[in-house]
């Protein structure tokens, strides 16, 4: 059985992963020169905000309980 603790953990964690993969994503887009890879990894990085977003609501769903 998950306690409220441990699902509070776990979506600290998968914040942390998200904004450390997008921030990556985002170095690399930064570093190129091809207009399609660019694109691309800009891409990647707004999704693993997106994803970051998630974790935040799941984050505040366990805020008051």
């Amino acid at each position: 059985m998950f306690t409220k603790q441990d699902y509070v953990k776990y979506f600290f964690q998968i914040k942390k992963i998200e904004e450390s993969m997008g921030a990556g994503f985002l170095r690399c887009s930064e570093r190129l020169d091809d207009p399609e890879l660019k694109k691309f990894f800009l891409k990647m990085h707004r999704e693993e905000m997106a994803h970051g977003g998630v974790a935040d609501a799941m984050l505040e769903m366990f805020k008051d309980k």
